[in-house]
């Protein structure tokens, strides 16, 4: 299994690098930026510290991230349920009982949808704001991902036992959606912000 949803997201990754090529990059950034390395370097710092230009890049990178999380965790544990899916649902049985409506099964899941987003976008905010405040916040994770990706290598590589290959399995299910909301609030914080200095 570990195996199998590695390659799916190698594969996933490969596919999306394949499809954007420098000219792509050019184009929508005008001509600006040609590499995704060149990306990387130009929008490592902003001019100015601006809190509401960075709580409004970190809102659209927390809605972007939201979306792509939900994407990775449909391909990856369809049928996980993960913790966010927790708190969304008691939002909106709150909700339910405060209001004294009683939304359908679809109408729940709809409002819970609207709940995670609005979380995403609250979470990327505040990390805007930490990143405007502080901008070493934004290598603060790399640790602790590194790590997770080093007790995740021997069991994918299929040098462990059994057991511990399927609480790696778990592992990854549990934490793929969690990179990938990470990676993509990031970058998409890091485009908004580097666009919003350049009006």
């Amino acid at each position: 299994m570990a195996t199998s949803t590695l390659q799916m997201i190698i594969d996933t990754v490969k596919d999306a690098a394949g499809n954007i090529d420098s000219q792509q990059i050019q184009q929508f950034s005008g001509g600006k930026i040609d590499s995704v390395d060149q990306f990387m370097a130009k929008t490592e710092r902003t001019r100015d510290k601006n809190f509401g230009k960075g709580f409004l890049a970190g809102v659209l990178g927390g809605l972007v991230a939201v979306g792509v999380k939900m994407l990775v965790d449909g391909k990856i544990a369809p049928k996980r349920r993960q913790i966010e899916d927790d708190y969304a649902e008691a939002a909106v049985n709150a909700a339910e009982a405060f209001t004294h409506i009683d939304l359908t099964e679809e109408e729940e899941d709809i409002a819970e949808t609207f709940v995670e987003f609005g979380m995403g976008a609250l979470i990327g905010g505040v990390y805007g704001l930490a990143v405007e405040a502080v901008p070493e916040v934004k290598d603060m994770g790399q640790d602790k991902f590194l790590a997770t990706t080093q007790q995740l290598a021997l069991p994918v590589l299929g040098i462990a036992p059994a057991t511990v290959k399927d609480a790696a399995d778990d592992k990854l299910e549990k934490i793929a959606g969690h990179v990938a909301f990470g990676v993509t609030l990031e970058i998409t914080r890091r485009a908004v912000r580097y666009y919003l200095d350049e009006d």
